[in-house]
């Protein structure tokens, strides 16, 4: 198996409370045979798009505090079965906040709400991704 691709990345501070990035990754594949291939039911790498762009934006709305969005797209895909993936963006927002302690040390706090449009897609072929996700995380960093 043979994989290959490029990936190219830009970011940007336009000021000193906006930032943003834009990312774009070519990946394709070739291969002769599988040993698990038997029964065309090994999938390989279909389930990876040839194409995929995510664009982000970071906003810090308050002291030690940030709000991003990002979208992500990502470019259809065939199955051996020739079922397709179609194309699709997904749009993610988040928050986070970030408390210093004693010792360099911080506690950040983050809240997100993923797939803000409720798109209906597949990262992988068969296994439905979830509509509208909701999350907190901590991370203590020292």
């Amino acid at each position: 198996m043979v994989v290959y691709g490029l990936e190219l990345e830009l970011s940007r501070n336009f000021r000193n409370d906006l930032s943003g990035y834009l990312s774009y990754t070519f990946q394709d594949w070739e291969a002769d045979s599988h040993p698990m291939d038997t029964e065309d039911t090994h999938y390989l790498l279909q389930n990876q798009p040839k194409n995929r762009v995510v664009l982000g934006l970071a906003y810090k709305l308050w002291k030690n505090g940030v709000v991003e969005l990002n979208a992500n797209y990502l470019g259809c895909r065939t199955s051996k079965q020739d079922d397709r993936m179609e194309d699709v963006t997904i749009v993610n927002i988040g928050a986070e906040q970030r408390f210093k302690l004693p010792r360099e040390c911080a506690f950040i706090l983050k809240g997100y709400v993923n797939n803000i449009t409720d798109r209906d897609y597949q990262l992988r072929y068969g296994y439905d991704m979830p509509g509208v996700t909701a999350g907190i995380s901590g991370t203590l960093a020292f």
